[in-house]
């Protein structure tokens, strides 16, 4: 047994102790001087750490030798889930109506702040439609409106910009535009925008020195062009006193306090500026526990009126759970009642559940106890290597079941063994496969007088199946070869392999493009498998003639350009090695020749389709056009400074998604002097 006297601990248990039932006997008599008060308080501090340090010190001792034994601690495990999981539960259901609470309080607030929209976008589409064929009664047109609407919306105000029968830009307005200065003009991007605009802007009524917003509020607003293009009508409706009642009316929900942010630091939104004519709402009570159930917060988009913009709005509402919830019961059959009783009986049952919860475990802690020790003493076989070792099966259960899952995992660590053996021979495989096909590529690129050549080969594997080489014709004559092979790793080494050394070979009998393909073709047929075929595009550059001939057998288009404008040239052309009756014929009449002059600055780019449908996470590819793009913006630059450039927007525009195929492209650019 744990002597106190002889410890620390319980030395000051009993110092501490004691001194508190002394100051506690006097001041039953009188009170506390302040300085004793004080002691006293620090005598308590030192009595609770002795009473800690004790319970500590008894706990270390005592579990050693009490929860060695596995059944003790089931034991001890099972009556903390009787009487732990009930709080737990009673913890997740608070947070789970929390959760619940705020979605369905912002839902209800945001879909009433929409329907209002909606009702202001209405006024302005039907004015559109009555000022379609009386542009010049524009301002009793929509005073009228205005006037009508009185009673809906107090602070509606209107506008038309539109122009004059001189043609001068006329503004036309209808309401009191108390809420802010009526505006003179729309802003750029609102003219420039393919839809109508329907949303809100921010507005406050100054800006402290440090950007401090002050008096924030909420404008309804929403544009609208004719069909035309030349009329455009505006509707204000300030989200006041009036506004703020018809959604409280609508939603059971108060609004509040109201905060302004930006949605991109790059791009700040910020709310107009306009004197405080009506009353900003603000929170009337601070954020408590208390308010958990009764205020939450909902955010809804902003546009900055100036730049377009976007900013975040995060508006604060008061509505009880309560209020919701009897707005909501009102419209169902069944009363409340019937739902509280419910809850009862759910609770009854929840603590049946655990009761016997408990007498099961109790029950069942000897019988798992045996197997624990067996699957002890198997451990510490398969611990000294005996991987025969097996586990007797005493039940027809779990436990048995987990006895022949370890006796199982003997063979299955051999097992293991034997496939990691043979992944590793496999990686040395990939990569002697990838040494072949990184001798295959060049090494360099030629140095033609006349040229500026860049290259670049990424693939997605150890081993891709993109492929691209140079062939020297003559002093001022290039071939340039850009190819993909269908499949990836060491099939596809080793049919580029087979492709180089035929392209080497054809391209020293064939000078035109459309030949050499097609012989081949013929070539390959006989060598490739029915799975398999190549796309290649295979281009002569002519220094001394001035010209580029191409030919493309189903491989992804040429890029061309000149004078800044790129074009897309595709000549007619179907893949090679196909092994179908008929195929042979079939390439031959297909396949064209394409013959472009060139001329100092002359940009060509080869490529695969690992550029053009590099791919984002969204899905989005990065397409034929972009590439256009990029290389129109950049043809001043020599072949390496478009090839970075075109690198550069593909990586920027797939982001963090996983490359999907090889990246291979060629990048030629004809010199002055060529």
């Amino acid at each position: 047994m744990l002597s106190v006297q002889r410890t620390l601990p319980g030395r000051l248990f009993l110092m501490t102790g004691s001194l508190l039932a002394t100051l506690w006997a006097v001041q039953l008599v009188t009170p506390l001087p302040t300085v004793l008060d004080i002691f006293r308080k620090v005598v308590k501090v030192g009595f609770l750490i002795s009473v800690g340090w004790l319970v500590l010190r008894a706990f270390l001792r005592g579990q050693r030798q009490w929860l060695w034994a596995v059944r003790r601690k089931l034991i001890l495990s099972y009556v903390f889930f009787g009487l732990f999981p009930v709080a737990l539960m009673a913890v997740l259901v608070a947070v789970a109506g929390l959760m619940i609470y705020m979605n369905v309080a912002g839902y209800l607030f945001l879909t009433g702040y929409q329907s209002t929209v909606f009702d202001v976008t209405r006024v302005v589409e039907t004015s559109l439609v009555e000022l379609g064929p009386n542009p010049a009664d524009a301002a009793l047109i929509l005073t009228r409106r205005v006037a009508n609407l009185q009673t809906i919306f107090p602070g509606l105000s209107m506008a038309v910009f539109q122009s004059d029968p001189k043609g001068q830009p006329e503004v036309v307005l209808a309401g009191s535009w108390r809420h802010m200065p009526a505006p003179t003009a729309l802003p750029t991007w609102v003219v420039n925008r393919a839809q109508a605009f329907r949303g809100t802007i921010g507005v406050v009524s100054s800006l402290g020195p440090a950007g401090e917003m002050r008096d924030q509020r909420l404008v309804i607003r929403v544009v609208m062009a004719s069909s035309n293009g030349k009329q455009f009508v505006m509707a204000d409706l300030p989200v006041d006193g009036d506004v703020v009642g018809r959604l409280f009316d609508q939603t059971a929900a108060h609004m509040e306090g109201i905060s302004f942010t930006a949605t991109n630091p790059d791009a700040v939104a910020r709310p107009s500026i306009a004197p405080l004519t009506w009353a900003a709402t603000h929170d009337t009570e601070s954020t408590t526990i208390r308010n958990l159930f009764r205020r939450t917060v909902v955010t809804m988009d902003f546009t900055d009126w100036q730049t377009g913009n976007p900013g975040r709005a995060a508006i604060s509402i008061e509505a009880p759970a309560r209020r919701l919830y009897d707005r909501m019961a009102s419209l169902q059959p069944t009363g409340l009642g019937d739902f509280r009783l419910l809850l009862v009986v759910l609770a009854g049952l929840f603590l049946v559940i655990q009761i016997a919860a408990v007498i099961g475990g109790v029950a069942l802690a000897r019988r798992i106890t045996s197997a624990v020790h067996s699957l002890f003493v198997g451990t510490a076989k398969i611990g000294q290597g005996d991987f025969t070792h097996r586990i007797p099966i005493g039940s027809n259960d779990q436990l048995g079941d987990l006895a022949g899952s370890f006796n199982n995992m003997g063979a299955s660590i051999e097992h293991l063994r034997h496939i990691e053996r043979e992944k590793l021979r496999l990686d040395e495989e990939l990569q002697i496969a990838r040494k072949i096909q990184r001798s295959l590529l060049p090494a360099t690129t030629p140095s033609i007088d006349g040229l500026c050549i860049a290259d670049l080969c990424e693939p997605a594997l150890e081993v891709g199946g993109d492929y691209y080489d140079f062939f020297q014709l003559g002093p001022r004559q290039l071939g340039v070869l850009v190819a993909d092979v269908s499949g990836k790793g060491t099939s596809a080494a080793l049919y580029m392999a087979e492709l180089k050394g035929l392209v080497l070979a054809l391209s020293r009998t064939h000078r035109s493009p459309r030949a050499l393909l097609i012989e081949l073709n013929d070539l390959l047929a006989d060598h490739l498998d029915n799975r398999s075929f190549i796309t290649m595009t295979y281009a002569v550059i002519d220094l001394d003639a001035a010209t580029l001939t191409l030919a493309r057998a189903g491989h992804t288009p040429m890029l061309f350009c000149s004078s800044g404008e790129s074009r897309v040239v595709v000549p007619d052309g179907m893949v090679l090695g196909l092994r179908l009756p008929g195929a042979a014929k079939r390439f031959s009449d297909i396949i064209k020749e394409h013959r472009q002059a060139i001329a100092p600055g002359d940009v060509v780019v080869l490529y695969t389709d690992g550029i053009t449908e590099a791919m984002n996470l969204d899905g989005d590819l990065f397409g034929d056009e972009a590439l256009s793009r990029v290389v129109s913006a950049n043809c001043g630059l020599d072949s390496s400074g478009i090839r970075e450039r075109i690198l550069r927007d593909v990586r920027a525009f797939v982001g963090d998604a996983e490359p999907h195929d090889d990246m291979t492209m060629v990048v030629v650019k004809v010199q002055a002097g060529a």
